[in-house]
């Protein structure tokens, strides 16, 4: 994780590696993300934000996290630059090397016949 850096607000923040503590922190704020929306996004990613910061600023309080100017598009690239920098990825991702699933939303009827 050495090298990642997030920006919030114009302020450009460093990813230490972390610790298996606060990777846990990480996984559990992670787990919290799925599945909100509204005001519970920007909790949830707080706290990965958080866990991503741990390594590198310790003393950073979510209270702190809050106080720190962003935008949501800013939330989400340090959340996608966290979640890289600690190994992790998105469950759509296809791992290196493997194409990624192909489906078709509709099957398709044969030739002639009426669809509808």
């Amino acid at each position: 994780m050495t090298g990642a850096r997030i920006i919030l607000g114009g302020r450009e923040l460093p990813i230490a590696p972390l610790k298996l503590g606060q990777l846990r922190a990480l996984l559990d704020a992670l787990d919290d993300l799925n599945g909100k929306s509204g005001g519970a996004v920007v909790d949830a990613a707080a706290r990965v934000i958080q866990a991503g910061l741990a390594g590198s600023m310790p003393a950073l309080s979510l209270d702190g996290v809050f106080e720190l100017e962003a935008t949501m598009d800013e939330v989400t690239e340090a959340v996608a630059v966290i979640l890289t920098a600690a190994g992790l990825r998105r469950a759509q991702d296809p791992d290196p090397g493997e194409a990624a699933p192909v489906a078709n939303p509709r099957p398709q009827l044969p030739a002639g016949a009426a669809g509808g």
